[in-house]
Parts: C-alpha cells; sequence; structure tokens
C-alpha cells in the first residue's frame, strides 16, 4: 500500500461507505469526501462529514500509516489545524489530535490491492491490455479529450514562457516557437540556437528576396563559414550576401558543430530542413502573423507542396551532389507542424486576446488534422486505442508519458476501470 493508492481509493470512493466507524468506534457518515488539493497542506479541502449527530466540515489528510503524522510533523504545522478527519490504511499509534481517525484497511478489498500491485509490477507498458476491448467509445473520447488538454495547456504555458523572453512580442514568439519545430528531435536545440540569433525583424525586412531570405537562415546556421572544398557557385553567392547581411546586422552566427548529421534520413539533413524553412518564410511574408491568426487548414496545406531552390534538388549538404529528389516538406511533416507549433501559438494567441472563436479554431486544426503515427502511439492503437484525429495522437502521448511509464495507474481512468473490476 501507498498513499499515492490510497489517495486514489479516497477520491474514488472504491471502499465500503456503509456502516464506517472511526478508531474509537463513533460512526461516521461521509456526506462529501472534499477535493483534492495539489499544493501544501491537507490532502482534501471542504470535506463535510457526521460523526454521531454533528456535521463537521473541513480538510482531511491522508498516509499509510497513523504515525505518518508525527514523522510528517504535521502537529507543528498550522496549516493542518482545519484537518476534521485522518484517513489512513493502518492505524499503529494514537494520536493526541482535536480529530478522528478512520482505518480503511478492513474496508477496501483485498482483490483490488492486489490488482493494483500486479499493475505496478507488470513490465507491459499496458498492463490494462486486456480491459481494452471493454472500453467503450464514449470513456474513450472523454479520458483523452482531458489529456489533450492537459497536454495543450502545458505547451500553451512554454508559448508564453518564450513570450516573456521576447520582451511580449508575439511575432518573435511564434517564429521561434515554429523555427525550434524544424528541428525535430534529431536537431531540434540546433534550431532553437538559430532562432534566438536570428531575430524575425530582420526577416521581415527583407522578404522580397530569396537570396537574402536564404542567406540570413543558412548563414545565422553556421553553414556559410567553412566552404567545402568544391565550394560551388550557389554557395558563394550565399556566403557573399550573408557577409554584407551579417555586417549591415552586427549578427553572430550559431557553430555549426551543434547540427547532428549522422544517421539522418535524406529528408532530415539539416540543410534540407533548413531549405525548406527558408521556401516558407519568401513564399508567405506573413506567415507568422498567419500562423498566430488567419490560416486555416487549407492554407497550412500549400506549405507541403513549396519546393526550395532547385539546388536542394541534388544536394543534401553543399558542395556535394547526391541523386535529384523533391525535396518538399511533405504531409506528415506539415502536420507535426501544425500539431506541435501552429496549434500550441494559436491557442496561447486567443487566450492572451481572449477570443474564443479562435480557440475553437485552434482546436478544430487538431480535431481535422492526421493522427500522429509514430512508435509510441503504434503500440496503443494495435492495442485498441481509437485514431480518430490528431488530438487523440497527442492524448496517447500525453498518456504514455505522465501516465503508463510512471506506473500511474491509479490516476488514469482505464486503470480505474480495471480495478473498480475488482470491486
Amino acid at each position: 500500500m501507498n498513499e499515492m493508492l490510497l489517495h486514489y481509493f479516497w477520491k474514488n470512493k472504491l471502499f465500503s461507505i456503509l456502516n464506517l466507524k472511526t478508531t474509537d468506534g463513533r460512526p461516521l457518515r461521509l456526506i462529501n469526501i472534499g477535493f483534492a488539493h495539489q499544493d501544501a497542506g491537507p490532502d482534501f479541502k471542504q470535506a463535510v462529514i457526521r460523526i454521531g449527530s454533528i456535521t463537521w466540515v473541513g480538510d482531511v489528510e491522508i498516509h499509510v500509516r497513523t504515525s505518518d503524522w508525527l514523522k510528517h510533523g504535521h502537529q507543528h504545522d498550522e496549516k493542518y489545524q482545519s484537518v476534521i478527519l485522518h484517513v489512513v490504511y493502518q492505524h499503529d499509534v494514537e494520536l493526541d489530535g482535536n480529530f478522528p481517525t478512520l482505518e480503511l484497511k478492513e474496508y477496501i478489498p483485498p482483490s483490488m490491492i492486489e490488482e493494483y500491485e500486479q499493475m505496478s509490477r507488470s513490465k507491459d507498458l499496458l498492463p490494462c491490455r486486456g480491459i481494452l476491448s471493454e472500453v467503450t467509445s464514449l470513456q474513450f473520447a472523454g479520458w483523452l479529450t482531458r489529456l489533450a488538454a492537459t497536454r495543450l495547456e502545458r505547451k500553451q504555458e512554454e508559448v508564453f514562457t518564450l513570450l516573456h523572453q521576447n520582451q511580449e512580442n508575439w511575432q518573435e514568439a511564434a517564429f521561434r516557437s515554429l523555427v525550434g519545430c524544424f528541428g525535430f528531435r534529431t536537431n531540434a536545440a540546433a534550431f532553437e540556437l538559430l532562432a534566438k540569433s536570428l531575430p524575425y525583424k530582420y526577416l521581415l525586412k527583407h522578404k522580397d528576396s530569396r537570396l537574402q531570405v536564404y542567406a540570413l537562415v543558412f548563414g545565422q546556421a553556421g553553414m556559410l563559414d567553412d566552404p567545402p572544398e568544391d565550394a560551388d557557385e550557389y554557395y558563394c553567392t550565399l556566403q557573399n550576401e550573408y557577409h554584407y547581411l551579417r555586417y549591415k546586422y552586427s549578427l553572430t552566427a550559431i557553430p555549426q558543430k551543434v547540427w547532428n548529421l549522422l544517421r539522418l534520413r535524406p529528408q532530415n539533413f539539416p540543410c534540407v530542413r533548413l531549405a525548406q524553412l527558408s521556401e516558407c518564410l519568401y513564399r508567405v511574408p506573413d506567415l507568422i502573423q498567419q500562423v498566430l491568426t488567419g490560416v486555416g487548414m487549407d492554407g497550412l496545406c500549400d506549405i507541403a507542396h513549396f519546393e526550395p531552390h532547385v539546388y536542394w534538388k541534388t544536394h543534401l549538404h553543399f558542395g556535394r551532389a547526391s541523386p535529384e529528389q523533391r525535396r518538399v516538406i511533405g504531409k506528415s511533416t506539415l502536420n507535426l507542424l501544425i500539431i506541435n507549433t501552429v496549434v500550441p501559438v494559436r491557442l496561447a494567441y486567443a487566450a492572451f486576446r481572449g477570443d474564443e472563436a479562435a480557440r475553437e479554431d485552434g482546436l478544430s486544426l487538431l480535431e481535422h488534422g492526421d493522427f500522429e503515427r509514430n512508435s509510441i502511439t503504434r503500440q496503443f492503437v494495435e492495442a485498441g486505442f481509437p485514431d480518430a484525429h490528431a488530438l487523440y495522437s497527442q492524448a496517447i502521448l500525453e498518456l504514455y508519458r505522465n501516465y503508463c511509464t510512471r506506473k500511474r495507474c491509479a490516476y488514469c481512468d482505464i486503470g480505474c476501470l480495471l480495478l473498480k473490476k475488482c470491486d
């Protein structure tokens, strides 16, 4: 038994609530168990209980053993003076407090504890796999929607952090979010450094020149500092233009060594991603404003078909030819950009402006977007999870990282269903 599980039992009333008695033999009736309290202080606030003929309103503290009250020093903490009930699994010592104690050991079905321990020990990522077929579409939808909301709220906070780092400039914050996403997992840190080193306002000044947009992006990425042995005309043209712009704006490029070049698919090579980013910034001069406010799904899909400069059809690096191939962003990559940048930025901006219609528009991008398929989400879909749209893939990633890998089955709606079957 642990405190987390005891919290779960109390919050969901997964114990016999009839004929409850305190450790000193007084009849106890639960009117309201209270609401979970996340900050310092008692575990549940504003509970309502009845002991004998008296109704009490106050807080509930939960421990595995009664003696934990003393171990945690609550007897010296003023925040615990409002406690009206001490809930424990095992009563092992009498306290001098002015509140009764309820021992749950005799009221919780042993089969429920055994099932939880089996889930906790299981090496299977999804110990609930066996009951997923019994979960209704409505239950899936409710839980996955709440998980997605939690994930999106966290991503919104990340956008607000970027906003504060950029002196409340929404365009700079959105630009940094978009550029950082272009690196995906392999080169995310490098693209974030690039975004920090290149103020978006300078790109706007040169939005009508494809050459200058490419020169600023590749130059600040450190790709124009060390010429390859067989530097070609295109490289030299970009380098000359960048030298002028760097001097004009007093820019400092990031080191080329920060880029990961190993074990990458051609589409993920840094220069290819930089070319795709450059083309988007050139072809859609108000791209960042559109990310913030206005582009619907159809407008965003156009980006997937943009062809970077023809040079990149036959190159993955400067000076080294490769087999000819289209270097468009593609539908799956665009889908990730929408999920990880466009939606969080748009939701944050809508929250900042108090614009509920814009918020709904941002959420609709997920509800109509493609389900993200990766090594994690595939496992859940194969086990029986729905894969209707991008909102569900975001929910599954939240479930995986904050519940399944941490064995927090007692806090998962599906884990609760499994435990309730043992009641």
